[in-house]
């Protein structure tokens, strides 16, 4: 059985689609009719109207939609998918192939939740680094120091810092006098850190006005690098979500240990994959974007 895996923000690039549109185009429909913007151009042409990819709000929407069609192109191949996560908001994809959100919901939340952060993000400027060849008790140590955050470990000598400006520049340099590699993100603000508090009461609202269902398969939230189940618990994970860590390490293990090690990466680009690779030795790893018709195969955003 294989476990599907679904990237977060920052795999978005013009010609994205790369044939999703034209192979569900019943999801692009959905996600335009809940937009207001042609979502196929958007993906397609990187803008649609008054919507631009470059921008969170529209960035986000767009990739959960191109998760969700590839993960019907995977369906139709016949994959046996025993599982089930996700990257930061590619939780919310996995949300709906496995019946807990309906794909209209899910587009709405991930549209608030994406306008929610980035109006914390203007309100507090502030960035994200990646921080390569460093042990993640010294950098938690120097989060503590400077009072930025962790906000990701994606594999083994992959993490991720976030926070204030000032803060976040500390912290760079004390990562890189420590021996690690610190690579500055092209991101709007300092994500899944502290900072982001402020969108926790839009998201908390809205999604007390959704119907969760039971998962038909083994979801696990990159929040809490467990298995997840039952509204209440699946709710509070979308809100922790916003100002904790993504464990995808911690998740990526435990599901292997679980299912195997047969990977899927499920979306837009090659990310989630590629890191699944560094995290479970030997693991078989496929990408949906191989499979699609238009050369989205050969994207690597």
């Amino acid at each position: 059985m294989t476990i599907a895996l679904f990237p977060g923000q920052g795999v978005q690039a013009a010609g994205m689609d790369g044939g999703l549109a034209a192979a569900a185009p019943e999801v692009f429909d959905v996600a335009s009719d809940v937009l207001g913007v042609d979502v196929a151009e958007l993906c397609r042409d990187g803008r649609s109207g008054r919507a631009d990819l470059a921008s969170t709000r529209w960035a986000q929407p767009a990739v959960l939609t191109c998760s969700v069609a590839s993960y019907g192109v995977l369906r139709d191949s016949g994959e046996p998918i025993a599982a089930v996560a996700g990257h930061s908001i590619g939780e919310y994809p996995a949300l709906v192939v496995s019946g807990v959100l309906g794909l209209a919901d899910a587009v709405r939340l991930v549209a608030l939740r994406a306008a929610a952060t980035d109006d914390a993000a203007q309100a507090t400027p502030g960035g994200m680094a990646a921080v390569m060849r460093a042990e993640r008790s010294t950098i938690e140590d120097i989060c503590k120091q400077t009072g930025a955050a962790l906000a990701a470990d994606n594999s083994a000598g992959q993490l991720v810092i976030s926070g204030a400006t000032d803060a976040l520049e500390q912290a760079k340099v004390l990562a890189a006098e420590a021996g690690a590699v610190v690579r500055s993100l092209d991101v709007a603000g300092a994500f899944h850190s502290p900072l982001m508090s402020p969108a926790s009461a839009p998201l908390a609202a809205a999604l007390d006005g959704v119907t969760f269902s039971t998962p038909t398969l083994d979801l696990w939230s990159s929040t809490t690098a467990a298995p997840i189940a039952g509204e209440a618990a699946i709710k509070q994970a979308l809100i922790d979500q916003l100002v904790s860590p993504v464990l995808f390490r911690e998740t990526v293990s435990g599901l292997a240990e679980k299912h195997g090690s047969a990977l899927v990466d499920v979306g837009p680009g090659k990310i989630v994959g590629a890191l699944a690779r560094r995290i479970v030795p030997n693991a078989d790893v496929r990408f949906v974007a191989d499979l699609l018709p238009a050369g989205q195969g050969e994207r690597q955003s």
